[in-house]
């Protein structure tokens, strides 16, 4: 290593936009760009990039340049932010300002922010680092939602049975944080665009000379980062989503249901008869499915017990086509595991390393080799990772995804072991399929370094998600990945915190993990294996907490592959199946719920669980909570992970920002309990009973939340979806006036008429209170009628333990009575009438 810090650098006046500075003997080149009002781009081209491009454009966005009277200091002012751009002889720096308060968001570190390896192709970037400050996302990251003090490095790892709370790295890569201030309460957000490996340090290492710092290393440059600037956490994140784009196309409704899965059900030598009776002890058990993951057992081959991708153990799968309509025509949807290399052995292997289809070793002109598990477990042999951005890689993979698996009527592409840990690199890709992402760039080099792993892992989406919409244009492709990299969620519905490990802190400590991967924007559909994936099985206890956290998270799976050769399944235990059975029942109620926050995250990229700061950024008690977590807007929970625990102590955020935790207001503000209905003063931890065979862990609703469910299922489409109950938590009577609606969204559940026919109704229900009054006026308005749903009425009920107290109205008539049984508590309530333009 040999850090060099370039200095002497000389403003380009003449070339407007991007603000342009090049070092005097034109080696570096450091430049500004104006993305939008709040998004703004650096680049940094040092002497060891050899790419000289000088590109100028016009900004979307009006600024202005000033310079001091020395003319070392450049001024960009712009309506948000100011930047203030040093670049005298110890080299450039940059200091950023909110305009309206004035407020220094983020400096560089003078004298070392910019720096470049002499001796590689490595890059730096140094920043002050404050005390009061809060660090939040990288992907997924062990240990407390707050990163502040430690050092993470990103590149993918196979981290079976991880540590919760330490391991690091894990199994994504996500180079973008966000700042959240304490003192000032102002939010930025920092996106590191470069797929090499990279180190973050956020205040491990500490320098006396420096001063306090945190520091970007990637091991290839550019230095392309951009500044999100806020103030609030959502509009950081809304900044950050520009960049990322959209998702293609809804997830299948189906996907928000029970997805079974176990590495022992494919494992088995039977395999095919014990996946065929899955129906039917759900069914006796009373427990939904919807899914069901085919493990990697289904590709060993019975000669060499070898696991070959794309192939089928016909001993264990005698008729594989058969099996998966069986468990389609009983509503259960199967998705394949498959895995981004060919063993040796493979039959396929000398073909595609003839069309030069693999990761290639620039050394010995051939297919890179590495080793990778084949068979039982720590088992191993040489293999070579298919080359996604060779013509010859891609094409294979697509029509080999068709022919072997979308043929026999698999709906769902389960992308595993996809990190492509590459350990050589001097190996090189073919780079002859890009990824075509929206809101992105990406490089053309050849050497692994500057590419590795990311790119093949976004390109297997990609690559997985066009074979699955070339086979069914009209349905939704289903991918499932376990790596990630920002702008993957464009392709993959879901992902998950990999194979965790079976154990309490596992169960608390993957929800700050959860909470980091939302912020990254991974995809939607995120969970983690609930009870556990490796080592023992869990206990009673433990499964039926991790059930109950589960079922709230977007993903629900159940998967593992315990020490002793169990299966961990919802009625492993006669002492647990009762509790477990209502969670995972009314998991089916609460998917109006769910897939209404599935739309929002399609349409905004907003993750569907989120750190009690991105409401309440107000009150900086939310700023290091990462064990509770808001599910929409209206919804906090706070799962239990301590054995025996019988109470759970969390804390209820303030509402506004004028608020106080020790005011004795006349208007009271605060929560309700989702269960009972108790209020919950703001601003306070409470001490609440969570007894083991509750549906649902501590759920308190802030007031004027409004929770949809649906009615409860087998598995989704069973029967006619036609029932819709809101449940009402209005302010109390005494607390101030109010409104406020949540969104019903329907449509076929499965395909894309929604998009491209905009087949689809969208629903708005909403209430409106008045200080002192008991009336609750309720009403709905039909914001779009291009789907005919199941339901006529919405039944809409008061779920506070003010019911009794509470009237509700409609057009200004109070409304006549009914009563209704709302889970355990018989509840007066009233239909709203579904237009018939929306309803048949």
């Amino acid at each position: 290593m040999k850090q060099v810090v370039p200095g002497d650098f000389v403003y380009l006046p003449l070339l407007s936009h991007p603000i342009t500075f090049v070092s005097r003997d034109e080696q570096n080149v450091f430049q500004v760009e104006l993305v939008g009002s709040k998004v703004v781009r650096v680049l940094f081209r040092p002497a060891n990039c050899k790419d000289p491009r000088w590109e100028q454009w016009d900004s979307p966005v009006a600024f202005e340049v000033k310079h001091d009277e020395q003319r070392q200091v450049v001024l960009v002012a712009a309506a948000e932010f100011h930047v203030r751009i040093s670049h005298g002889a110890g080299g450039i720096s940059l200091t950023w300002t909110d305009a309206s308060s004035s407020t220094v968001l983020a400096e560089d570190l003078q004298s070392r922010a910019y720096v470049y390896d002499g001796h590689s192709a490595g890059v730096y970037h140094y920043m002050r680092r404050k005390a009061d400050e809060v660090y939040c996302g990288l992907g997924e990251r062990t240990g407390q939602l707050n990163l502040h003090g430690r050092r993470f490095r990103l590149e993918g790892f196979d981290a079976m049975g991880y540590d919760a709370e330490t391991t690091d790295p894990l199994y994504k890569h996500c180079p973008f944080y966000i700042t959240l201030s304490k003192k000032s309460r102002i939010a930025y957000g920092l996106f590191y665009q470069n797929m090499s490996r990279t180190v973050l340090d956020l205040g491990a290492e500490i320098d006396a000379l420096r001063g306090p710092y945190r520091y970007y290393h990637a091991e290839s440059g550019p230095l392309d980062y951009y500044m999100c600037l806020g103030p609030s956490v959502q509009t950081v994140f809304d900044g950050f989503a520009f960049l990322m784009g959209r998702q293609r196309s809804l997830p299948p409704r189906f996907s928000l249901g029970y997805l079974a899965s176990s590495m022992g059900y494919a494992e088995a030598d039977n395999a095919h008869e014990r996946l065929a009776s899955f129906p039917s002890v759900c069914r006796s058990n009373v427990i939904p499915c919807d899914g069901l993951h085919l493990s990697s057992g289904y590709t060993v081959s019975p000669a060499s017990g070898e696991r070959c991708v794309f192939t089928w153990n016909r001993k264990r799968f005698p008729d594989p086509k058969s099996l998966v309509h069986h468990l389609r025509a009983h509503g259960i949807h199967v998705f394949a595991n498959v895995k981004p290399w060919l063993l040796k052995s493979h039959p396929q292997y000398g073909d595609l390393e003839a069309r030069k289809g693999f990761v290639w070793s620039a050394e010995t002109d051939s297919p890179a080799i590495v080793m990778q598990w084949s068979a039982g477990a720590a088992t191993c042999a040489p293999a070579s990772y298919i080359d996604f951005t060779s013509t010859a890689g891609y094409n294979f993979w697509k029509q080999s995804l068709k022919d072997q698996l979308l043929e026999l009527g698999v709906e769902g592409c389960w992308n595993d072991n996809n990190e492509f840990t590459v350990t050589d690199d001097s190996n090189t890709f073919a780079m002859e399929v890009l990824p075509e992402v929206e809101g992105g760039r990406c490089g053309r080099s050849k050497p692994a370094i500057q590419v590795a792993g990311p790119m093949q892992t976004l390109l297997m989406a990609q690559c997985s998600y066009e074979a699955m919409k070339e086979w069914n244009p009209q349905a939704r492709p289903f991918v499932i990945t376990r790596s990630a990299t920002p702008r993957i969620h464009q392709f993959c519905a879901q992902t998950w915190s990999g194979d965790n490990f079976t154990d309490w802190k596992t169960l608390k400590f993957n929800i700050p993990m959860g909470l980091s991967a939302g912020i990254s924007a991974f995809p939607g559909g995120y969970g983690h294996d609930v009870g556990g994936f490796a080592g023992p099985k869990p206990s009673p206890e433990l499964l039926q907490r991790w059930v109950q956290a589960g079922i709230l998270n977007p993903r629900f799976c159940i998967h593992s592959w315990n020490d002793d050769e169990s299966v961990t399944e919802p009625w492993m235990y006669e002492s647990a199946i009762a509790g477990i059975r209502r969670c995972m029942q009314f998991r089916m109620r609460l998917i109006p719920f769910l897939y209404g926050l599935m739309v929002d995250f399609h349409r905004t990229a907003r993750p569907l669980m989120r750190p009690l700061f991105w409401l309440f950024q107000f009150d900086a008690q939310t700023f290091e909570r990462g064990f509770e977590y808001m599910l929409g807007e209206t919804m906090l929970v706070a799962p239990v992970f301590e054995e025996g625990a019988c109470t759970r102590t969390f804390y209820m955020p303030l509402l506004s920002q004028t608020s106080s935790a020790t005011e004795t207001s006349s208007i009271p503000s605060g929560w309700f309990d989702f269960q009972s209905g108790e209020f919950y003063p703001a601003g306070r931890e409470v001490t609440v009973q969570c007894p083991l065979d509750a549906v649902l862990p501590p759920v308190v609703i802030v007031q004027g939340g409004m929770v949809p469910l649906g009615r409860f299922m087998h598995h989704v489409g069973e029967v006619p979806d036609d029932e819709r109950l809101v449940l009402l938590f209005p302010p109390l009577v005494s607390s101030s006036s109010s409104r406020s609606e949540v969104t019903l969204f329907d449509d076929d559940g499965f395909s894309m008429r929604y998009q491209e026919e905009d087949e689809y109704s969208e629903i708005a229900v909403w209430m409106e209170t008045t200080s002192g009054s008991r009336d609750v006026k309720v009403g709905l308005d039909v914001i779009h009628a291009g789907y005919r749903v199941a339901y006529s009425k919405v039944w809409v009920v008061v779920a506070t333990q003010e019911s009794k107290q509470r009237r509700l109205v409609v057009n200004g008539v109070p409304s006549p009575e009914s009563k209704v049984d709302a889970e355990d508590r018989t509840m007066v309530a009233i239909p709203l009438q579904v237009p018939q333009n929306v309803n048949p």
